[in-house]
């Protein structure tokens, strides 16, 4: 609010003082000066006449002249010697040429006597005093419409204020995945239209998402059907004696259970898509979690070295989602075993409020410019980082999407082995019951 105000304030405040300035501008070239002309053309016809009147008298008598000729005059006349005033050689000229001279600052015009030493001195006039106590009351009227215009200002932005927070505050809750949420704006808003197209797009969004789920369950469901078939017709052949057909079955074994382990990572992709995503949270032994994950890990690549790093950030516990979280660790280590040439090294800490976990191979590593698209769905590098049969290209999407579905985030870095640096990152809580 403080930001929206001062930029229209001041640019408001800035039109103003350009209209000022240019409507000060006309009038000071127009009416002041030719209200000074006049002014100069009245004092000079009276001081003319005064001095004119003077010229047989003697100086020593000429204040007395003066004093007997009352005019009834509303500014005194007097006359003073040249040298008490500073004037500029420009205003002596004119005085020479027996033209009259203003003093501005001083609120005095000057006529020449017929003794050049000498100048009939007229002033100060109230109406010069006047004009210039006129110019602070100017600048306290621009004061005072400032004032009145800041007041109107906030009273025509408060109530735009109040919309655009409102869409500001539902935009952040759609960037949370809250798609739950509707703007609800005034009928005689401005940004009304704004609003209504806002909350059309996040239904729209809400159809898409539901479409998206629907037809991820039907074909899951679909593809899940035939696959049990096959598998029943499939175990109608497990005694049969001919090596061929054994030999055929395994491979249709092992094919099936890509299918169903793809189905899986489908839906789980789908799920870590889906808004507000639930969570079961509990706190996990580090020690017994991560023996578990890499006990896994070792059955299925006897021909690697696999290294728990532990140090003295290294947690007694975590809280996180079991399921989901070794889901993650699961993928990374299966992504590290495809790419490692010796060995693979995991670590788990808590720093600065944060739980880190990281999955490092001795591999060739990926390319600082394919660290980001890393992370999306069916995305594959180039086919020379893989030396064997890859997954499905749902593995580092679901790493990325369980690390937002806690809070955090995934990346990839340059590891120390030489290869790549997995890191997920997510927020720590502390326990409620800890001392």
């Amino acid at each position: 609010m403080r930001r929206l105000f001062t930029q229209f304030y001041l640019l408001l405040i800035a039109a103003f003082l350009v209209v000022v300035i240019l409507i000060g501008g006309i009038y000071q070239r127009v009416v002041q000066n030719a209200g000074d002309r006049y002014l100069v053309d009245l004092m000079t016809s009276a001081l003319s006449q005064i001095s004119t009147e003077l010229k047989d008298v003697p100086p020593e008598k000429w204040q007395q002249a003066l004093a007997a000729n009352d005019r009834n005059l509303s500014f005194r006349l007097r006359i003073e010697s040249l040298s008490h005033f500073d004037l500029s050689p420009n205003d002596r000229r004119e005085l020479r040429r027996g033209n009259i001279v203003m003093l501005e600052k001083d609120y005095l015009f000057l006529q020449s006597m017929p003794d050049a030493r000498y100048v009939l001195v007229a002033g100060p006039l109230r109406y010069l005093m006047f004009l210039d106590e006129l110019q602070w009351l100017d600048y306290l009227l621009m004061v005072l419409i400032g004032l009145v215009l800041s007041l109107v200002v906030l009273v025509r932005l408060y109530p735009l204020w109040k919309d655009l927070s409102a869409l500001e505050r539902a935009s952040r809750l759609f960037s949370a995945n809250r798609l739950d949420i509707q703007v609800e704006l005034r009928k005689r808003s401005s940004i009304r239209p704004l609003g209504e197209a806002f909350n059309h797009m996040l239904q729209r969004i809400q159809q898409l998402l539901h479409s998206k789920k629907a037809l991820t369950d039907a074909v899951a469901h679909e593809l899940r059907t035939p696959l049990s078939r096959v598998r029943y017709r499939l175990a109608m052949l497990q005694g049969h004696d001919d090596p061929t057909i054994l030999h055929t079955c395994s491979a249709i074994e092992r094919d099936l259970s890509e299918v169903e382990a793809m189905i899986d990572e489908m839906l789980i992709h789908a799920r870590l898509n889906s808004p507000q995503t639930p969570l079961q949270k509990e706190w996990l032994s580090v020690a017994n979690w991560m023996e578990e994950r890499l006990l896994k890990a070792r059955v299925l690549t006897p021909g690697l070295r696999w290294h728990w790093l532990r140090m003295g950030e290294t947690p007694e516990q975590l809280q996180a989602d079991n399921r989901l979280l070794a889901r993650a660790v699961d993928n990374l280590l299966a992504n590290a075993s495809r790419y490692a040439r010796q060995q693979i090294m995991i670590s788990v800490v808590m720093l600065d409020g944060h739980y880190r976990l990281a999955v490092e191979d001795d591999g060739e590593g990926i390319a600082e410019a394919d660290r980001e698209r890393v992370f999306d769905p069916f995305v594959r590098l180039d086919d020379s980082r893989d030396r064997k049969t890859g997954g499905h290209g749902l593995g580092l999407a679901i790493v990325a999407g369980v690390a937002t579905a806690h809070g955090g985030q995934a990346r990839v870095e340059t590891s120390a082995l030489g290869g790549a640096r997995f890191v997920i990152e997510w927020p720590a809580q502390p326990r409620a019951d800890a001392p």
